[in-house]
């Protein structure tokens, strides 16, 4: 490599890194308004968990319940997500994410009158999912318009670990939230967030991409038009798959973790335990976060197929330690007293054996999901036309949403019928298989063409 190339490759690496990306004031206000709408998302969901949990379980027997409440969520996914895709390519998507995040806003503090049967909390839930329907995509399809090129690979890094992070510790935030607002009064703070993130959002410039002024808007030409796309890109295709794949694996295991809580964290008070589930995918959150990093910093040279490839495998086993858990003996590490810090209540606990276990696996899960999706993320910022981004992404939120649905009723199912811990052993077992064939043909491959 000579002088100028060497030096241009510096600049380039230097446009990459994480210092340049801060630098862009837009896309640093288009990532804290998705920190304050992700956290938001989560937080929703551990107060409605905890209102099902008080109200209706409090026995902790039946997992079914939080699977339909997360069927809710989930219905709106599928029906609408590619149907806004094909808006979002028409519409202003800077207009579309403020208005989303206010409707948002004002609607969860309609909680209190839903809250007093399963079917009128099912009822808002997916009235809330149906609206944020119409936020995803456009996010999903701004963020090529706000960070350039070389930036890419960082901001998806950025933007994979907040999703996950958030996906963690909105969940950890939950707790603490229902604890110091009560539980009547918890969805006052949901909606400020929800507030400061139309707020931000409105302080983002974005490069809109022209259209052809002969093309006329017709939704199902358009629909039809992201499907062929698809259909014709075998890498896009393979992406999207790989994507809904791993998407379910978490959302499983987000609903299995709240069984594991109730089971072998806090098998003496299931109710607690279904509060206090977040934890578990707090650490994997943690783990995401320390993945994303090794990607953004030290693994961007390596080919982001191989990346995808070894996340699988580490997911795999990760999900058949969690198999072992009834194996760790219910004896304490530490003993925590009760403590007032400023305005925190700190109830006493024991931090148990299995607590420790379990976060520690869930961190490898966070980990390992970390090195499938933002390499294949990549790929498909790379790879699809700007021109139809705003309707392939729509239509790949469906296929996560769809993908989800029935995994997650029959997770539950398996949970009550067979136990939770033989759940993660049959979840490892695809994962575990396919990601040894693929290395095995990756290296094969590879040593052809050396």
């Amino acid at each position: 490599m000579g002088f100028d190339e060497a030096k241009q490759e510096s600049i380039f690496e230097k446009a990459r890194g994480y210092g340049a990306l801060f630098s862009n004031q837009s896309f640093c206000m288009l990532w804290l308004a998705q920190i304050f709408s992700q956290f938001a998302d989560r937080i929703i969901f551990v107060v409605f968990v905890t209102i099902i949990a008080i109200n209706f379980d409090p026995t902790g027997k039946s997992a079914s319940l939080q699977s339909w409440l997360y069927i809710a969520f989930t219905i709106p996914a599928i029906l609408l997500t590619a149907v806004a895709g094909v808006f979002i390519d028409v519409w202003n998507k800077k207009a579309v994410m403020i208005i989303t995040n206010i409707l948002r806003g004002i609607i969860i503090l309609l909680l209190p009158l839903f809250d007093k049967t399963l079917l009128s909390l099912y009822a808002l839930a997916f009235l809330m999912s149906s609206v944020t329907q119409f936020f995803v995509p456009a996010e999903a399809a701004i963020i090529p318009s706000v960070a350039n090129k070389y930036q890419l690979l960082t901001a998806n890094s950025l933007f994979s670990t907040t999703m996950m992070a958030s996906l963690i510790f909105g969940f950890a935030l939950g707790d603490p939230m229902i604890n110091i607002c009560g539980i009547n009064f918890v969805h006052y703070g949901i909606s400020l967030f929800f507030f400061l993130s139309a707020l931000c959002l409105c302080f983002v410039n974005y490069k809109t991409v022209k259209k052809d002024k002969e093309n006329k808007f017709t939704f199902l030409e358009d629909l039809i038009e992201g499907l062929v796309y698809i259909k014709d890109n075998p890498i896009v295709r393979s992406a999207m798959l790989k994507l809904a794949s791993l998407f379910s694996v978490i959302v499983m295991l987000s609903i299995l973790s709240i069984s594991l809580s109730q089971n072998y964290l806090y098998p003496q008070n299931p109710t607690l335990g279904a509060q206090k589930f977040a934890y578990i995918v707090v650490y994997c959150g943690i783990g995401m976060v320390f993945g994303a990093f090794l990607v953004g910093h030290y693994f961007r040279k390596v080919e982001k197929h191989l990346l995808g490839y070894i996340g699988i495998l580490t997911c795999g086993i990760a999900l058949a330690l969690f198999g072992v858990l009834p194996l760790i003996p219910q004896t304490s590490v530490f003993h925590f007293e009760t403590k007032s810090v400023l305005i925190f209540y700190l109830e006493q606990f024991d931090f148990t054996y299995p607590m420790l276990y379990s976060y520690i696996v869930g961190a490898l899960i966070g980990v390992s999901t970390a090195f499938v999706a933002i390499p294949t993320q990549t790929i498909l910022h790379t790879e699809i036309d700007p021109k139809v981004r705003g309707k392939v992404f729509g239509i790949l939120f469906t296929l996560l949403s769809t993908a989800s649905a029935l995994p997650v009723l029959i997770a539950a199912w398996g949970a009550q019928m067979l136990g939770v811990a033989r759940m993660m052993f049959i979840l490892a077992t695809p994962a575990l298989f396919f990601s040894i064939f693929k290395l095995i043909t990756y290296k094969n491959k590879f040593g052809e063409n050396a």
